[in-house]
């Protein structure tokens, strides 16, 4: 049967509009799902600003209704267990870096990635290989995948140091994303702390009867035009962590000589307390290290 223009538009405005009604039907019974008694709310901001539309589906993300589906789905039926495996590829490392040794690793892959920090981190591995069973905490943890230059990935670097030399890893970090990426990148030889970290040391300083092998302090950001706040916050770290700083116990301070500010830092308090106890210098530049006698 062919039909007339005048039918087809008849067609058009009856069947469409059951559809149609069946849609809205099933798009608001969807948007009370994901954001609960936020309905009436979002919807009538969208129907007044339709150019919102981005704002608002951002706040129904962070919804309570949606966060709790989305939990439910990654956390039911959870019936796994055994080893976490380090995600070389997470990190932009190839797949034959997993079957090497730290030693070859690092040479090969990861040296030539590090940019301003690849000195230094040589330095305190060759140190850290002289210590047994070597117990590595830091704040700060990987928070961007692959980005070896900007961020360092120390966490899964410490991670895979670990691994070969049957030592551990506790990384502090006050940013669930930060730590979302620092456990997926590591294996179950690092452990991750969400919290504060001036908090969190004071509680291992208290609770952890080992000294560290290596204090790694890269926590909060450093402004180049107002860095005491930065400088302030690594000193308080130094001093929460009083008891597991022990002879022999490294300490290095990321983002220390930088450009255009110079060398200081986010250690810029740190560095002044080491030289009044003499400690060992052990490398100085973008990141500073230092040995405690």
């Amino acid at each position: 049967m062919i039909m007339t223009n005048a039918q087809k538009s008849s067609f058009t405005q009856k069947i469409p509009s059951k559809i149609q009604s069946k849609q809205n039907e099933a798009a608001m019974s969807l948007l009370q799902r994901i954001s609960g008694d936020e309905t009436d709310k979002f919807l009538k901001r969208f129907l007044q600003n339709p150019e919102q539309i981005d704002d608002i589906a951002s706040e129904i993300s962070d919804a309570g209704p949606l966060e709790a589906l989305r939990k439910l789905r990654r956390t039911s039926n959870i019936m796994v267990s055994g080893r976490i495996e380090a995600d070389y590829a997470y990190v932009g490392l190839p797949g034959e870096a997993e079957n090497c040794s730290f030693d070859e690793g690092f040479k090969t892959f990861l040296y030539p990635r590090l940019g301003k920090r690849a000195k230094s981190f040589a330095v305190l591995f060759e140190h850290l290989k002289e210590i047994k069973n070597p117990f590595i905490i830091e704040t700060g943890c990987l928070r961007v995948p692959n980005n070896w230059e900007g961020d360092g990935q120390s966490t899964f670097q410490y991670d895979w140091f670990a691994r070969d030399y049957s030592g551990h890893v506790i990384t502090i970090d006050i940013n669930q994303d930060s730590i979302d990426s620092a456990r997926r990148a590591c294996s179950g030889t690092t452990s991750t702390i969400l919290n504060d970290s001036v908090e969190t040391l004071n509680m291992l300083s208290e609770t952890i009867s080992r000294s560290a092998s290596l204090l790694y302090l890269d926590s909060f950001d450093l402004d180049v035009s107002n860095p005491m706040p930065s400088a302030i916050h690594h000193a308080l770290e130094l001093m929460a962590a009083r008891n597991l700083i022990g002879p022999e116990t490294l300490i290095c301070v990321d983002d220390f000589d930088v450009p255009p500010l110079g060398a200081g830092g986010k250690g810029l308090i740190v560095d002044q307390f080491m030289h009044s106890i003499r400690a060992e210098v052990i490398y100085s530049g973008y990141q500073k290290i230092w040995k405690m006698k």
